[in-house]
């Protein structure tokens, strides 16, 4: 009597399989990226949208001057959605492009506020971010859009600490 001392479909079907495994995690992560992935890395989930910035206005700056400064600096990045110089306050419209290399998505967006204080001495900045797309948007803000707007609106209108 012989005995076979290995299969060849044994030998056969473990490429195979690793290669079917390989070609199924190819696939899924070429659809991740096809429909946006997961969500950004400086999104960070809060319901009310995140903290108010402060940043304290120079002396030798008016109120005029300042909130000029302030809408240009968001004007640059985005289109505005709401302006208001008597009440110190604006806000961006929502972008579908920021933490996406410049290309559009449906499932993150992301915008800027800002507000004067009272005696005009300070302005509050806060981003809000939304990830999942519509219906679901799960409401949130953005680390690095803040950071990056914090430090463009403070070389314009800040305190400079010597």
């Amino acid at each position: 009597m012989k005995r076979k001392l290995f299969s060849m479909t044994g030998v056969l079907a473990l490429p195979l399989a690793f290669g079917l495994a390989a070609a199924a995690a190819l696939t899924l992560a070429g659809c991740a990226s096809l429909f946006g992935g997961g969500k950004p890395k400086s999104f960070v989930q809060a319901t009310d949208g995140g903290e108010w910035s402060t940043i304290s206005l120079r002396d030798n700056i008016g109120f005029d001057m300042a909130f000029n400064e302030v809408l240009d600096v968001c004007a640059k990045r985005f289109e505005m959605d709401m302006i208001s110089k008597d009440g110190g306050y604006g806000r961006t419209n929502w972008t579908y492009r920021w933490a996406t290399d410049g290309k559009t998505t449906e499932k993150y967006r992301c915008r800027v506020l800002f507000k004067f204080s009272a005696d005009r001495t300070r302005v509050d900045i806060k981003t809000e971010a939304e990830w999942g797309g519509e219906p679901n948007w799960i409401k949130g803000y953005d680390t690095q859009l803040l950071a990056t707007m914090k430090q463009d609106i403070s070389g314009v209108v800040g305190r400079t600490v010597l």
